[in-house]
């Protein structure tokens, strides 16, 4: 499972949290990837953009 299979119970954990409106979705983003496993890391991100670009590559 992908971590888009978790938004749900991610937001219904998180509502419950006391979370800025402007970092809610962040949140909930973040909540969701821990719940599946998902690499939080932003360098792994920076990487695989970096693999993904045709210049990089």
């Amino acid at each position: 499972m992908n971590y888009e299979d978790y938004i749900a119970e991610a937001l219904e954990i998180v509502s419950a949290w006391e979370v800025p409106p402007e970092d809610f979705a962040q949140v909930v983003n973040d909540q969701a990837k821990i719940m599946a496993g998902t690499d939080l890391d932003p360098w792994h991100d920076l990487l695989q953009d970096c693999r993904d670009t045709p210049q990089y590559a």
